[in-house]
Formats: C-alpha cells, sequence, structure tokens
C-alpha cells in the first residue's frame, strides 16, 4: 500500500480504535513543543480541565444487570500523567472506553476540553477522537503485511479534519518514527518486528494526528521487563518534551508508583485519587 493513498474502507473500522495523534521529528523539545500546535505543552493542570468524568456510570444489560461502574467523577487537566489502576474486573478498562469515547455511560456524562460528547453521535465521537485522543493498548493491532510507514500514517489517512497531503504525511510520519527510533525499519513489514518494536510503532501511531490525550490500556503488559521499561521512558519523554497528557490503565501497582497521580478503581467506584507522593521521595 502507497503511503499516499487513502485507506480501504474495509480497514477503516479495525484502525479506527488505534488511530492517534502525530508529533514532530527529533528536533529539541522547543521545536517539538512549537510543533504540537493549539494544545499547550506543560507538566501540570492546567485552568481548565482536558477532560471531566461527571458522575458516570456504566450499567450492561445481560441476563442480569451488570454494574461495572458507579458514580466516577474526577478531571484531567493538560500535561498530567496519571494512572488508572485496579485489578481484573474493576471497572478500570470500561473507564477508559468512556473517556476513550469508544462507548456511552448509561448515566453521567464526558467532556473533551469543555464539549458534551453524549449528544454527538456515533460519528461526532469518532471525530471527537481522532482530534483530541490517542491510543495505545496491550496487543499493538498493527497491520502485519502493511509496513511499519504505512502503519504509521493510517491515522491521517481516516481522519476528519485533518489536512495533509502525501508530502506531509510522509514527512510527518518518518519524523515520529525518528524520535523513537525506528527510522532504519520505516519500510518493513510489520510482522518483521519484535514485540518491544511493534509496541514503539503503536506509539508512533497513537502521535500521527497531534492529539493533547493519550489513553493506554495495559501498555507493557504484552512486553518483557526490558521492553516495559523502555516503553515507559518513552512516555515519560513525550509527556515532558511536548506536554501530551497520559492515562495509563494498569493492574500494576508498581507501574502506578511510577506515575504522577493515581486514580483507583475498586469494583467500578472511584476509591483514591492522589497525588502519588512516592516520586517525591526517591
Amino acid at each position: 500500500m502507497d503511503a499516499g493513498r487513502s485507506a480501504p474502507p474495509e480497514l477503516r473500522e479495525s484502525v479506527e480504535l488505534t488511530t492517534a495523534a502525530a508529533m514532530p521529528a527529533d528536533r529539541g523539545a522547543a521545536d517539538r513543543r512549537e510543533l504540537v500546535g493549539e494544545h499547550e505543552a506543560g507538566g501540570g493542570p492546567a485552568s481548565a480541565p482536558l477532560i471531566v468524568a461527571d458522575e458516570l456510570t456504566k450499567v450492561y444489560d445481560t441476563v442480569a444487570a451488570t454494574r461495572a461502574l458507579s458514580d466516577v467523577t474526577f478531571d484531567v487537566h493538560a500535561g498530567e500523567f496519571a494512572a488508572i489502576v485496579g485489578q481484573s474486573g474493576s471497572g478500570k478498562s470500561t473507564l477508559l472506553n468512556l473517556l476513550g469515547l469508544l462507548d456511552t455511560p448509561t448515566e453521567g456524562r464526558v467532556l473533551v476540553e469543555g464539549r458534551e460528547t453524549a449528544a454527538a453521535g456515533r460519528r461526532g465521537r469518532a471525530v471527537l477522537r481522532n482530534q483530541y485522543l490517542g491510543f495505545v493498548f496491550q496487543f499493538h493491532h498493527l497491520l502485519p503485511e502493511s509496513s511499519v510507514l504505512e502503519n504509521v500514517v493510517m491515522p491521517a489517512l481516516i481522519a476528519e479534519g485533518v489536512e495533509m497531503d502525501a508530502h506531509e504525511r510522509r514527512r510527518r510520519a518518518l519524523d515520529v518514527l525518528g524520535m523513537l527510533g525506528l527510522e532504519a525499519v520505516a519500510e518493513k513489514n510489520a510482522n518483521q518486528l519484535s514485540g518491544g518494536q511493534k509496541q514503539r510503532v503503536a506509539i508512533a501511531r497513537a502521535l500521527m494526528n497531534r492529539p493533547p490525550v493519550i489513553l493506554a490500556d495495559e501498555p507493557t503488559g504484552d512486553l518483557d521487563t526490558e521492553n516495559s521499561a523502555a516503553v515507559y521512558r518513552l512516555f515519560r519523554e513525550i509527556n515532558a518534551d511536548l506536554g501530551t497528557t497520559f492515562l495509563i490503565v494498569t493492574h500494576d501497582r508498581g507501574i502506578a508508583e511510577q506515575t504522577d497521580r493515581i486514580i483507583e478503581v475498586v469494583d467500578g467506584e472511584l476509591v483514591q485519587d492522589v497525588r502519588n507522593t512516592y516520586l517525591d521521595r526517591r
């Protein structure tokens, strides 16, 4: 597939869930911040939240109604580096799906940069996802027979409101691959890469459309210790250099304790939302 052509319609649905946002080349922190555009770079809360979870409740109507979340409320501000932690079945992935506009709450609301999302409809939420949110999952969800470059440019091909010609898409994708140390494998097929390389490509794809927020669902769960540490370092560098906000869902408290804020969910309820003082004591 030529990275300059439009994405085939049959690929759009599978790629939409992993579409993300674009980042610039490794040109130094100041230049990279400039390339973020309208989204403010920084390491702490801004005056207005990027995402608001307002009394979120999710009930699944199966044979017996299952309450996955109950009245969860918190804000996420620009530049935060936070973890949503909880054991399997706690509701943390349901919460991420709601924040990522991949699902809708039974009660409550999600606001993205002050915009009410409930009434936006499926198409409207897809547009908001492409503009504001990038996703990194435990499994990379790359298109195995496509090149690394083709996988990375895919979000720009399918996102509404993203105006880039083929030359700009290629330049931007190569920039972000260079920042992540992947420029040498840009023309390789995704199925030729190691597990750690595939996850870095997934991160690059998540940065293609330059979202202010990255939502990561167990992003190191399929990696060994060395590659897990490398992914965490990349997240930290992107957060520091670009001001990108990170929400990392994990069941591993050790990973959560490396973030700046811990949001804990137990049995569908928010039981803790605290600044991580562990880092201050190191």
